[in-house]
């Protein structure tokens, strides 16, 4: 089973390598897509960093706009989940995504990408006799990796991220409370060209 798929990844990877560049990182083409995502979370309170990590569950749809040949402007709704015993967490997010695309003029296009965002979230402690807290903040971070053309319309993209969110709840004046959060991101998208 191994053998079959290392085959068939090779197969993937240098059949589409051959492949002509049918116009992606160009002006007025448009990406729509997303990616599913797995992340170690690191929790600060008041500037201090947990000694714990969380597992993270998270999607993001895309949608972006070549405004210029390698520059895209993107747009990501995000939405995660995390539980941990009977404690739960859940946010909401929106990030304004500027990227640049480069062009090797195959079927290859390494990309980085800024975001800065705002996000909320609510926390249930799996006690019912207590308030739920619910916090918000601004969000930023910056991902990179590779969009990889497979057929004449779609790209898998693999990427490594980190996005730092400050999630203070309401009349807090103590130090950072948010999150630190490495991740490693695969997603699909196609485009439409001009």
């Amino acid at each position: 089973m191994k053998k079959s798929f290392y085959f068939f990844f090779v197969v993937l990877l240098f059949g589409t390598i051959s492949l002509s560049a049918q116009n992606f990182a160009t002006k007025g083409t448009v990406e729509l897509g997303g990616s599913l995502g797995f992340s170690s979370t690191t929790m600060v309170f008041d500037g201090n960093s947990s000694d714990n990590s969380v597992s993270t569950f998270s999607i993001e749809p895309y949608v972006g706009y070549f405004v210029i040949n390698s520059l895209e402007l993107g747009l990501i709704p995000s939405f995660s989940t995390s539980s941990y015993g009977d404690q739960s967490s859940t946010s909401f997010g929106v990030y304004f995504a500027p990227a640049w695309n480069f062009d090797l003029r195959s079927n290859l296009y390494p990309f980085i990408e800024g975001r800065i965002g705002y996000n909320t979230s609510s926390y249930d402690d799996g006690n019912s006799e207590t308030n739920d807290p619910s916090s918000s903040g601004l969000a930023w971070g910056f991902r990179g990796g590779v969009k990889v053309q497979v057929g004449n319309s779609s790209l898998v993209n693999i990427a490594l991220s980190y996005d730092q969110m400050t999630m203070e709840p309401e009349n807090w004046s103590g130090g950072r409370i948010g999150q630190n959060v490495f991740g490693v991101n695969a997603g699909f998208t196609i485009f439409l060209g001009r």
